[in-house]
């Protein structure tokens, strides 16, 4: 504000503002509408700076204007500009009350001007786009895809402050239009054209090109619960895990072949480490974060482009200030509340920007890490997201919570450090509802309020974090490898699952439980958590409470006095469940040291049901019993059609008289969301969760359903309580 204000950028050497373009793309998002200042909002909230928050508010709404004849870079104005104006506009009417919406009047009108950019044969939005003309002709039809995908938060955003599902709906089918050209490895180029819709770079990577997509899938599902954009999470990080993955790095690859195609890495590809946090692999997040350490204290900063054949900086060997290291490292704190070492890294980061970085007018990025020399030039995001994530990771618990305009768990950060949180006004719905109603059209079988996993047992995501952790050798701190070496009994072991049934006269406990293996066909599955926090789940499951219960060991039914759903994991206290109805949860999960930092408050525990196989759902017995031909009513059903029966429950039949996979293709064509089997054999009391069945051998591909098979007298007892209910 003393030295560059309203000009776009501030020019630390000079003490003056950037005003003119003459760094070629690196300044195609300046024009001359205080970009910094409305990048760094959030900022001045979270350093308590509510005065001059107040005048930069008045600022915008009096002076700024979009209405230029300019082009611009689509994607940077959208993260810098549009996404600064929502966070401000949701900060500005919680703290101002003469405030009457000035910011949000602006972020329509400029997502209006952005959204002809993806007036194009594929939807996917041109590069440069002119604020008052639109597309012109001459403009390059190449696009990366961090340009293509990185609009769902804003775009989703807007959409819901201003009820016009138009952005939103625009951002998902740019999205849609290049993961649909996803190769068999799940995974895409970095660059594509948007008239043609082929890859024009075939090159795969976490860095620059792609980095935000990633982050723009998980984030925005927490923020919108689109499950959509979970599954396609899930797909695209173990597509990473698996083919990018070498060590604590993520290297570029062949999309096509899924080989690494060089040594070099982009300080971008840190975000890797804050979705390993988000997700819960916490170890993994924690052996990035020490890599990418490891090569800042090379040179106390980290250089555009670093070759660890070499182990040098390329010709790229400038860096301005980026933010992603300590991005990471403060998603880590959260996971890893009072651990020196990760207190020690923030301090070391802080200390090298404050002595290398800092001048007279402000903070100058390095043009070169080896020699020093400064660049003039300081980025908006240094302001919007590197300080502040220096502050959050640095600052005592109580400091850090009051600082902030809403709480942790009950927002997410965009890509350049907007604070959204879910709005509470009543125009959220029309989004929500759309969103929800597509939840329904492709996921049938899904519960209202979480995914609804599909035959795997596991997701490609938990396969793969599987592999990498039980194979792997992380570099841990001395008080995580303390926390570590008590829980070394439960890693990679075998995959055990309970089942839960409650009746319609009594909530108050399961009237079955039962606990056994998840399996395919016999084969033991070894497992992950997904999202486990200990202040969202209260309690956890033990035999314990009950002595003569335990006695009797696993993979038995049990039975239940003094059990209650307030020590179930993944259960909702607040909701009962529905009359005569089953949860099939995956317990015995790796519980790794380190809690998963809660955000967008309940939406948040929409990924913890991931555990869940069958969720929560009411149950309905098979006519005929065993399933081998097309399903009539159920006895005693007033249904209209067996549809209507059947569509959306767990099924419960008999094992016998034609192929397993038989039955659960009848019981799948029925809409029914899994398959409960009755065995036919005495005296094997296991409880086993099939995955798709015979898909090794080629066959019962067409399978999508979960099922599990219970023993003859567990199906029995459960078979005479259905039918005493009548349902």
């Amino acid at each position: 504000m003393t030295y560059a204000f309203p000009a776009d950028e501030l020019r630390p050497l000079s003490c003056d503002g950037r005003t003119r373009r003459e760094r070629g793309d690196l300044d195609a998002m300046l024009g001359n509408y205080s970009m910094t200042l409305i990048d760094a909002l959030d900022s001045l909230i979270i350093f308590g700076r509510r005065s001059a928050f107040k005048v930069a508010v008045n600022h915008i709404i009096e002076s700024v204007s979009f209405d230029k004849d300019l082009y611009v870079s689509t994607f940077e104005v959208n993260i810098r500009v549009l996404g600064g104006l929502l966070s401000g506009h949701q900060h500005a009417t919680k703290l101002l009350p003469s405030y009457t919406g000035g910011l949000l009047v602006k972020a329509a009108d400029l997502g209006e001007r952005l959204l002809r950019a993806f007036d194009t044969v594929t939807g996917m939005p041109m590069s440069r786009v002119n604020l008052r003309h639109g597309i012109a002709n001459g403009v390059s039809t190449t696009v990366t895809i961090a340009e293509a995908g990185s609009f769902l938060l804003e775009f989703g955003m807007l959409s819901l402050l201003t009820s016009d599902e138009r952005f939103y709906a625009a951002a998902k089918r740019s999205l849609l239009s290049f993961w649909n050209r996803r190769n068999g490895l799940d995974l895409v180029g970095t660059s594509i054209d948007v008239h043609t819709g082929h890859f024009v770079d075939p090159q795969s990577t976490t860095g620059p090109g792609q980095d935000s997509f990633f982050e723009y899938l998980l984030k925005t599902y927490m923020l919108l619960n689109d499950v959509e954009l979970l599954e396609m999470f899930l797909s695209a990080y173990a597509a990473v895990e698996q083919h990018h993955t070498f060590e604590g790095f993520t290297y570029t690859v062949d999309m096509n072949k899924g080989t690494m195609s060089n040594t070099h890495l982009s300080p971008l590809a840190c975000v890797w480490a804050s979705l390993q946090v988000l997700v819960g692999d916490v170890p993994s997040a924690l052996r990035s974060i020490l890599y990418w350490y490891g090569l800042w204290k090379k040179h106390d900063a980290l250089p555009e482009v670093f070759d660890t054949r070499s182990e040098a900086p390329t010709q790229a060997r400038d860096s301005p200030l980026r933010p992603e290291l300590i991005e990471a490292v403060f998603y880590l704190s959260l996971a890893l509340p009072g651990d020196p070492l990760i207190f020690n890294i923030s301090r070391s980061i802080a200390s090298s920007l404050d002595k290398q970085s800092k001048v007279e007018c402000g903070f100058a990025a390095l043009a070169d890490v080896t020699t020093k020399r400064l660049d003039d030039r300081m980025d908006s995001f240094f302001l919007s997201e590197t300080l502040v994530y220096l502050y959050l990771a640095l600052a005592p618990t109580e400091d850090r919570d009051k600082s902030l305009p809403v709480p942790l768990a009950a927002a997410v950060f965009t890509t350049e450090g907007h604070l959204f949180h879910m709005p509470q006004e009543e125009a959220s719905k029309l989004l929500i509802e759309g969103t929800e109603r597509r939840n329904r059209d492709l996921y049938p079988a899904r519960a209202s309020s979480m995914p609804m996993l599909g035959c795997q047992v596991m997701t490609p995501f938990e396969r793969v974090a599987v592999q990498q952790r039980c194979r792997t050798k992380y570099l841990l701190t001395p008080s995580y490898q303390m926390q570590l070496n008590s829980e070394t009994t439960r890693r990679c072991r075998p995959h055990s699952v309970m089942l839960h049934v409650w009746t319609g006269q009594t909530f108050t406990e399961p009237l079955m439980q039962i606990e056994g293996i998840a399996s395919s066909l016999g084969r033991q599955v070894p497992s992950m958590h997904f999202m486990h926090d200990a202040a969202a789940i209260p309690g956890t499951f033990s035999p314990k409470g009950n002595a003569s219960c335990a006695a009797r060991g696993p993979n038995l039914a049990r039975c239940v006095e003094g059990a209650n759903t307030n020590s179930l994991p993944g259960f909702d206290q607040t909701s009962l469940p529905l009359p005569h109805s089953l949860s099939l949860l995956r317990f015995g999960l790796e519980q790794s040291p380190g809690h998963i930092p809660a955000f967008a408050g309940e939406q948040n525990l929409r990924l913890e049901p991931l555990r869940k196989i069958f969720s929560t759902r009411v149950l309905v017995e098979a006519n005929p019993l065993f399933a081998c031909e097309d399903l009539q009513l159920p006895r005693g059903s007033t249904a209209a059609s067996p549809w209507e029966a059947y569509a959306g429950r767990l099924v419960v039949l008999a094992r016998g008289n034609c192929l397993f996979f038989q039955k659960l293709i009848q019981v799948q064509e029925s809409g029914a969301a899994g398959a409960i089997v009755v065995n036919s054999e005495t005296g094997d009391r296991r409880l086993q969760v099939m995955t798709c069945p015979n898909q090794d051998r080629g066959g019962g591909m067409e399978i999508r359903i979960p099922a599990t098979m219970v023993s003859w007298e567990d199906g029995q007892t459960l078979l005479r309580h259905l039918r005493q209910g009548g349902e």
